[in-house]
């Protein structure tokens, strides 16, 4: 027999350790939406805790507790601290946050306190003196957002930066976060955090505020972080979630337009984690600013935030911020103290905050066509929202056949609406918004990753045991091993090349339910191709992968027409792409067929293993850069075609900066006899970007690919230097030696393009 729990089951009925008895509510908050109770005094928001909590709100964000806001003052002064300590605003005292804390706890609502760290205020007698001495405020002038360093060091408008760097800095915000934890505050929305730096840049405020155990933490990052963009939003989610605000703005702007977004999301189609991200319709910047910085939305109808809101909110990973619109619509007239809308209570608001709790856990699929945008649930049901609102009869696809065939009553509406294996089709109502989902099974199970199928030399399978109360797992025929959490194995080691073995796994639950499962693997052989080649490891889950690769003469793909090569996975998991005849690429671009998921310029490397952040690995050697023949370490060249003055150098690879001072504008280059300058790396240090500049952010190039020995020149633009390819190889053997195009020797070489060195003679050839 089925364990099948119905909707009021789950919502009224279940008292495991995941879900609150009362409402249903997610116990992580990541799992549950947020409302934002912006410029809320806490006595107001206690006494809406029984609606919130029977809206589907598993978080409360309240604003910032700082000082320097009074009742009835404009609300941005709250974003002028007085120190990093609590110092009573507008909103409340310790104890009514202390009381709302409690409060909320019985309903199983989580608060979230929005805290200011990078900046104090400017003025005297609006900061506490302890930020006057000793560096803890640098006023470094305006911030240069082309500039990760101007991002993490210079001053945010009038404000000037705090030294997030300094070990005291970093111990006085750490001692406040841990004195909200004592009054029953769950999370901490940080404000501004792209500005404050990562451990990789020298800066451990994020990894001391996580050490902070049993609070959950976000950032606001608006539009990216600066620099390798990807790369640092990846760090930053070791330690804190992060605000897309590109993902939300892109959605917004869709359904203003009467449309949907085309993709399910930006950041993390980019690998950056989904349980890392936190989406809104409306921010309090977006709504309270006039305009000043994007789209003023206190312009745009409540009934497009609900949509916009809807498309976001249902997801399996990144929750959602819902805003409490203020009645006040401008800058000046927003005051702290002032309740603002109870809209939150609305049925296709609550609705959708209901079927994401009851979701926790399952798989999620995004689908758009004709302006409608779907989001199923595996095992469960789906969201379905018309982007230009209003009732309007659907048929869109069941993504990934995620949601059971039947007959489902939308929980906004009551229109009925039919679900096929490939289709949901019905009417919504007069929002737009549509919810559909009836009995969720939550049966004991095994997931195996991966899932069966071809591998080479061994495969390690991971076994994760789900509602079960007993499980086990076997090899073959072989004896029952039982489980009792995630396992790692490792399968296939003593199997002949064609030979296979099966994993077969039991669960069984609390009510003596029992499930059973297997997968075969298969052991094959791995051929290593004779022409240029490179893996892509598919981490940011792209639907397909693409290739496109070139030289400095020709385009190195067979399509020869973007997005280039399709690639199909391997036994290994990875996608091999390999080069046509003679073609041998320099860089290379990965992506899932578009320009909205593609990785930069990366530089090709044969045999390497990418990934979409653009770090790769292996490649004839560990080294990724391996010194050239006859050339020994890391070292570039300018033509300073620009007359700048000094030039700099500023370099660093995915872990470490890789200038001698480490600080910018990076190490000064030496010039040589010839007029051109040179820079060499330090002792270990192996770049893969870098930056020329003339000793300031107004005189400097793009990021560029490190490549070495190169030439460059003050535009970006970069030529190999003609020693790396030829004249430095010397062999004074007479039997043939095959150097492949980028200096590295190939001992049995395949058909392919090639530097051929017989004696002292070098030429290009190419073997058929």
């Amino acid at each position: 027999m089925k364990r099948l729990l119905s909707v009021a089951a789950l919502s009224w009925m279940l008292c495991s350790s995941a879900f609150s008895a009362d409402y249903g509510l997610p116990a992580n908050i990541q799992d549950g939406n947020i409302l934002h109770c912006f410029d809320w005094t806490f006595t107001d928001i206690q006494k809406e805790l029984p609606n919130i909590a029977a809206a589907g709100f598993g978080a409360i964000q309240v604003s910032p507790v700082q000082g320097n806001c009074a009742n009835n003052a404009e609300w941005f002064y709250a974003y002028m601290p007085y120190d990093f300590t609590f110092r009573a605003n507008g909103n409340g005292s310790r104890a009514q946050l202390q009381a709302l804390c409690t409060a909320a706890k019985q309903y199983g609502i989580k608060i979230v306190v929005d805290v200011v760290a990078n900046h104090v205020n400017q003025a005297k007698g609006y900061h506490d003196t302890w930020w006057d001495s000793n560096g803890r405020v640098r006023w470094n002038g305006g911030c240069d957002y082309n500039n990760r360093y101007s991002i993490t060091h210079n001053q945010l408008g009038e404000y000037g930066d705090v030294n997030s760097e300094d070990a005291q800095v970093q111990a006085r915000a750490k001692a406040f976060i841990e004195d909200l934890k004592s009054l029953g505050v769950a999370g901490i929305r940080w404000d501004a955090a792209k500005h404050i730096g990562l451990p990789s840049e020298s800066c451990n405020f994020w990894s001391q505020m996580a050490s902070v155990n049993g609070l959950w933490h976000y950032g606001e990052i608006l539009d990216g972080p600066g620099g390798d963009k990807y790369r640092l939003l990846k760090e930053y989610t070791k330690y804190i979630g992060v605000t897309d605000s590109e993902y939300s703005k892109w959605t917004l702007e869709q359904v203003e337009r009467g449309d949907v977004p085309s993709g399910g999301g930006s950041w993390t189609a980019n690998g950056v984690p989904s349980t890392g991200i936190v989406y809104w319709a409306e921010s309090h910047d977006d709504y309270s600013n006039d305009g000043q910085y994007g789209k003023n939305t206190a312009l745009i109808s409540q009934d497009k935030m609900d949509r916009a809101y809807a498309i976001t909110a249902c997801r399996k990973g990144e929750a959602a911020l819902y805003f409490s619109r203020p009645a006040a619509t401008t800058r000046t007239t927003i005051k702290m103290g002032q309740k603002g809308s109870t809209h939150f209570t609305a049925k296709e608001v609550a609705e959708v905050n209901k079927f994401r709790n009851a979701m926790v856990g399952l798989d999620d699929y995004y689908s758009a066509s004709n302006g409608v945008a779907c989001v199923t649930r595996k095992g469960g049901g789906a969201v379905i929202v018309v982007g230009a609102g209003g009732s309007r009869q659907v048929n869109v696809p069941n993504g990934g056949s995620f949601v059971p065939a039947g007959t489902y009553v939308d929980k906004v509406s009551g229109n009925s609406f039919t679900v096929t294996s490939s289709t949901i089709s019905g009417k919504t109502g007069s929002s737009g918004i549509a919810v559909i989902y009836g009995e969720v099974t939550h049966e004991p199970s095994v997931t195996l990753s991966p899932d069966g199928g071809d591998f080479y030399e061994s495969v390690n399978v991971t076994l994760t045991p789900k509602d079960y109360k007993t499980a086990w797992y076997k090899i073959g025929n072989g004896a029952q091993t039982n489980l009792t959490g995630p396992t790692t194995i490792t399968l296939g080691a003593d199997l002949q090349i064609g030979q296979s073995v099966t994993l077969s796994w039991s669960a069984t639950d609390e009510k003596g339910v029992t499930k059973t499962g297997s997968a075969t693997y298969k052991k094959v052989e791995k051929v290593i191709p004779t022409n240029a080649y490179a893996y892509f490891d598919n981490t940011a889950n792209w639907n397909e992968v693409y290739v496109w690769a070139w030289n400095t003469t020709e385009n190195c793909t067979s399509s020869g027409t973007w997005p280039g090569d399709k690639l199909t996975k391997g036994a290994d998991g990875k996608y091999l792409w390999t080069a046509p005849d003679g073609k041998v690429p320099t860089q290379i671009i990965f992506s899932g067929g578009d320009d909205a998921t593609k990785t930069a310029d990366l530089i090709f490397k044969n045999g390497a293993t990418y990934k979409a952040d653009g770090s790769f690995s292996g490649g004839g050697g560990d080294d990724p850069f391996p010194p050239t023949p006859g050339m020994d370490g890391y070292k570039v060249f300018l033509k300073n075609t620009h007359n700048w003055a000094q030039p700099y150098v500023w370099a660093w690879n995915d872990t470490a900066n890789c200038t001698h001072g480490g600080t910018w504008p990076g190490d000064k280059m030496t010039r040589e006899a010839d007029g051109t300058w040179s820079w060499s790396a330090p002792d270990g240090k192996i770049p893969t970007q870098i930056i020329f500049n003339g000793g300031g952010d107004d005189t400097k190039t793009s990021d560029l690919p490190y490549r070495n020995f190169a030439i460059y020149s003050c535009d970006g633009s970069y030529v190999d230097n003609p020693l790396t390819v030829v004249d430095a190889i010397e062999i004074a053997d007479e039997a043939p030696v095959y150097f492949n195009l980028q200096g590295v020797r190939v001992d049995n070489p395949g058909a392919g393009l090639y530097i051929k060195v017989t004696g002292k003679k070098v030429e290009k050839v190419i073997i058929r």
